[in-house]
Parts: structure tokens; C-alpha cells; sequence
């Protein structure tokens, strides 16, 4: 969650804390307002719902679909297409195979729907198969495949690569500082780095698509 924060994704604040000699993970709640009479909860409703399917449908999600529905229901639909895009490429860099539609939530207003900050953001050890369908029948969980469903979320190809670079960079330089935040221990960076976070599944083909995909006098000029 520190890391998809740093990273520029509106996520849900977090902080750690030690109770009775435990590590306490506390998360902000964004489904509240304070109104005059006490707490009141906001109008919420999941992706899964947004989909209008239900738990014995829910392989069928994607983020194309999800797409289709900001486009035409959220407030802010470009700026939120470009969250859910980096959403979907973080959650392939950490190694998150828990991303599935009940994952993502909307508010309503009562006449458009926001995307509600990030959550439940659980890196695993990474399975090669991405919970949630990006583009099409297609759910691997690499970097190419975000590039080729870039279009989905209404961004060139060199934006999309841009994004994913950024995410990258931003890992790759504040991992240990995260790490110690978190009170890591030397085995538990082990066990995460460059398998969960930057592992070489999801890397695998996008440093060579760069060319692949550039124009040839381009290619020939480097």
C-alpha cells in the first residue's frame, strides 16, 4: 500500500503499529463521513456489482469491461481510466494474485460514480495468471499485455509505458526504505523481491517490445 502510494495511486492510508507485542496494520477508513448526528456510511457499490454479476460469475470480470462503464458513468473518466490502468500494472508488479472485482469500488453521488482509493492490496507468490481478465480471454499477468490493452483505458502505448517505467523506478528505489518501515526482516525481502515485487514473469518481454514497436528508422537510428 506505501509503495502504490509512493508510486501515485490513490490508495487508502496505512500505517503499522505494534499491540500486545503484534504487528498492527491499521487502514483509514474512506467509506465514512462525519455528519452532525455521528458517522454515516457513503453510498458504495463493488466492481462485481458494477458488472452486474454476481459471485459464481466472477471469472468473467476485466478490466476492459470495467473500463467500458467508467467511460460513460464516472465523474472524471480520463484521469480515472488512468488510475484503474495503474492500478492493474502495480498489482502485476507486486504480485498480486488476489485482484478481482470485489477489489474495486465506486461511490455514488447519486447521479455519477468515483473510483474509491485502492485496497486490500495482498502480494503473493506469483502463479504466472492474473486474477481478473485484462483484455479479452487474456489474464496473464505480464507488462505486455497491459501495453497491448492500453487503448482500453484510452492511453497511447508510449503513455501506458511511461506509467509502468514510473511504477518501476519508484519500486525499485524505495523498496528498502519501505522494507524497514515495515520492519522486514533480511528472509522476508528475500522471499519478496524479484518474486512477488518485479518478478521476471511480468517482466518478461517488455524491456524488447520497446523496438518491437517503434518505428523502423528509429530502431536503425539507435
Amino acid at each position: 500500500m506505501r509503495l502504490a502510494a509512493l508510486a501515485g495511486l490513490h490508495v487508502a492510508s496505512v500505517t503499522m503499529m505494534q499491540a500486545t507485542n503484534k504487528d498492527v496494520l491499521l487502514i483509514k477508513r474512506f467509506d465514512r463521513i462525519h455528519a452532525t448526528k455521528g458517522w454515516q456510511c457513503k453510498a458504495m457499490v463493488s466492481g462485481l456489482t458494477l458488472l452486474s454479476l454476481d459471485e459464481m460469475m466472477a471469472r468473467y470480470a476485466s478490466y476492459e469491461d470495467l473500463a467500458e462503464i467508467i467511460r460513460y458513468r464516472f465523474r472524471s473518466a480520463f484521469s480515472t481510466l488512468q488510475e484503474l490502468f495503474s492500478r492493474l500494472v502495480f498489482n502485476i508488479l507486486c504480485g498480486n494474485t488476489d485482484d478481482h472485482a470485489r477489489n474495486y469500488a465506486a461511490f455514488w453521488d447519486g447521479e455519477m460514480l468515483s473510483l474509491t482509493p485502492a485496497y486490500d492490496i495482498c502480494p503473493q507468490v506469483c502463479m504466472g495468471n492474473e486474477a481478473m481478465l485484462i483484455s479479452g480471454d487474456n489474464r496473464m499477468s505480464q507488462l505486455t499485455v497491459c501495453l497491448d490493452a492500453a487503448a482500453h483505458f484510452r492511453l497511447s502505448r508510449e503513455e501506458a509505458r511511461k506509467i509502468i517505467e514510473h511504477q518501476i523506478e519508484t519500486i525499485e528505489t524505495n523498496w528498502e526504505l519501505v522494507c524497514d518501515e515495515a520492519n522486514l526482516s533480511k528472509t522476508d525481502r528475500a522471499l519478496f523481491w524479484k518474486r512477488q515485487f518485479l518478478n521476471p514473469f511480468a517482466l518478461q518481454g517488455f524491456a524488447e517490445s520497446e523496438n518491437k514497436h517503434a518505428p523502423r528508422d528509429a530502431v536503425q537510428d539507435r
